[in-house]
């Protein structure tokens, strides 16, 4: 077989063969109470992403450069079935990703266009709401790239002008971070948690753990604040009906998620924020990898020649 389309098979096979390895080990430690431990919307994020990144970082620095290295220059050589299924799951993983965040963008833009003609509000921030008259009692930002503030004509009328505030100061929050952005980047993950019940636990957590930290954000140690959101909270939930409550990609809407405990941690003194501990160790094991990675290079080469030949 032609050398480069060998090397190509190669890498993606390596990647399909990694990316399974690091999707069973996310499974296995979130079975065993990893949740406990990855405690900020960061760590949960690292989680999600490792089968992809981890991949990524492995076939980069360790295999590429050991195949290229040892493996013999314009020499053909058979390729096995294992290579080949490992390869087209890479593939088909990238493919299921695209889907995914394609489905996720129209869903965003279909929101907006169904929105229709809004009003713009410029709250005390200096924040641009789209405040628009819709049945549904939205408050959101919708979009990846370039996100925006959707709030409905509902929400505005139900809440006092400090309430609005501090709603609009929350999605503010979501924002400044780029939650969105992050939000697509755990749509598309292209690995094996994408389908399976685990991928939407993940996400479902790190939406929860990300809707407390804008709030912390938003409203800082000024109980005053705090009250307000907690406020609006309840009289945006109280809005919303059963049939309300569906979950729309790219729209991190301002009181889907624990509403009962945001409110109960809002009315409390404000915590201490934690660490990121696993995005601390997982970024110190990346850092490594390269480096302890050359004195493997013959091992991982001969353990790549097994893979291409498995299936003989």
């Amino acid at each position: 077989m032609n050398p480069e389309l060998v090397l190509c098979l190669v890498l993606l096979g390596t990647f399909g063969l990694i990316n399974l390895l690091l999707s069973s080990l996310v499974a296995l430690a979130w079975r065993a109470g990893l949740i406990r431990i990855a405690t900020t919307s960061a760590d949960l994020l690292t989680v999600r992403l490792l089968p992809v990144a981890g991949g990524v970082l492995i076939v980069l620095t360790v295999v590429l450069p050991a195949f290229l290295r040892y493996e013999p220059q314009q020499e053909r050589e058979a390729i096995g079935p294992w290579l080949v299924m490992l390869a087209a799951y890479a593939l088909a993983s990238l493919a299921h990703g695209i889907w995914r965040g394609w489905r996720a963008c129209s869903s965003a833009r279909t929101l907006l266009k169904n929105c229709g003609p809004a009003r713009r509000l410029v709250v005390d921030n200096g924040r641009e709401v789209r405040v628009v008259d819709v049945a549904e009692p939205i408050v959101a930002a919708v979009g990846a790239w370039r996100p925006c503030i959707v709030a409905a004509e509902s929400v505005a009328s139900a809440c006092s002008p400090e309430e609005f505030r501090q709603v609009i100061a929350h999605e503010a929050a979501h924002i400044s971070t780029r939650d969105n952005l992050k939000l697509l980047l755990l749509i598309v993950a292209p690995d094996a948690l994408a389908w399976t019940p685990l991928d939407a636990a993940l996400t479902d957590s790190w939406r929860a753990t990300a809707e407390r930290e804008a709030d912390r954000r938003a409203t800082g140690d000024d109980p005053h604040r705090r009250v307000a959101l907690a406020s609006a909270l309840v009289k945006v939930a109280r809005l919303l009906n059963a049939s309300d409550r569906v979950r729309c990609a790219l729209n991190i809407a301002v009181a889907l998620d624990d509403v009962p405990e945001r409110v109960c941690e809002l009315l409390e003194p404000p915590p201490h924020p934690l660490p990121p501990r696993v995005v601390h160790a997982l970024a110190a094991c990346a850092f490594l990898v390269p480096v302890v990675a050359p004195p493997l290079y013959t091992l991982v080469h001969q353990l790549v020649e097994l893979l291409v030949s498995l299936g003989l």
